[in-house]
């Protein structure tokens, strides 16, 4: 469907359609079947919200309410409120909410389309997100529980670029147990804060080695214990170099450099492959 053919098909959709309009000066009111605001309305929709729409069917109880923050709800009404099946549409940011409401406020399974390509659907309570959740994008998809609009409890993330995580999340950040699977064979076990390895945890390299102790930030960083793929273990203190700070130093910032200090004071550098 061209855009052409996509306005004309909208104004005639919507064409049976009353709209009622809501300012600083009018209350809501009705307005006539062909009212020209309709039609302009229609003929400035952003052609993705076009398509969205296209299997949209209004039945004859549905009306246009342009509500306060510019968007325009497509739906029952009852009392001037929301209240039923419907569509909302914010055409200045591009984005479409499609769902179900109960005075005003949403309820059930709804559906929100950004104009980046984005797609968040969840379960809605009194007009927050409470209940399961599904986050997409181009970057990542989310998976989980989400109470009072923040992601909560058990939950996983799956980037675009191969990354997996696994494992608990407070106000919509990692915290808390969790697994994280990356795409060059490594893996992390143990606890996380504000979306970084922090605490106690197991970092596996794709070599077979791994790492056993204490993590602050997302760097492996404190007491713990290193055994390589022959079994060799050292126990001690180690200190993960950040990436921006390697060529500072003179080491190779596309490896990942643990500085280790045994009981001796005596210091070894550990450098690893791990593409982050």
């Amino acid at each position: 469907m061209n855009q052409q053919i996509s306005q004309e098909y909208f104004i005639h959709k919507f064409a049976s359609i009353s709209l009622s309009e809501t300012d600083d000066d009018n209350p809501k009111q009705s307005s006539p079947v062909l009212d020209p605001r309709l039609i302009d309305y229609i003929w400035q929709l952003p052609a993705h919200i076009k398509q969205k729409l296209e299997f949209f069917k209004p039945n004859s109880n549905f009306q246009l309410s342009k509500q306060n923050d510019e968007s325009v709800y497509f739906g029952t009404l009852i009392l001037e409120l929301k209240h039923g099946n419907g569509i909302q549409v914010w055409p200045q940011s591009g984005n479409l909410l499609i769902g179900t409401w109960q005075h005003d406020l949403l309820e059930g399974f709804c559906t929100m389309h950004y104009k980046n390509g984005d797609i968040f659907e969840a379960q809605f309570q009194n007009g927050c997100t409470n209940g399961f959740g599904i986050f997409k994008s181009d970057k990542k998809i989310v998976k989980g529980i989400w109470i009072n609009n923040q992601l909560e409890g058990e939950g996983q993330e799956i980037k675009a670029d191969g990354t997996i995580f696994y494992g608990q999340f407070y106000n919509g950040k990692k915290q808390g147990k969790g697994i994280q699977m990356f795409p060059d064979g490594c893996k992390y076990e143990g606890s996380f804060e504000n979306n970084k390895f922090s605490g106690d945890g197991i970092f596996y390299w794709s070599d077979g080695s791994y790492y056993r102790g204490s993590f602050q930030k997302g760097l492996i960083m404190g007491i713990g214990s290193y055994i390589n793929n022959n079994g060799l273990e050292l126990i001690g203190l180690f200190s993960e170099v950040k990436k921006t700070q390697a060529k500072e130093i003179g080491l190779n910032k596309n490896l990942q450099s643990i500085m280790y200090i045994n009981q001796y004071n005596q210091s070894l550098l550990i450098e690893k492959i791990h593409l982050l």
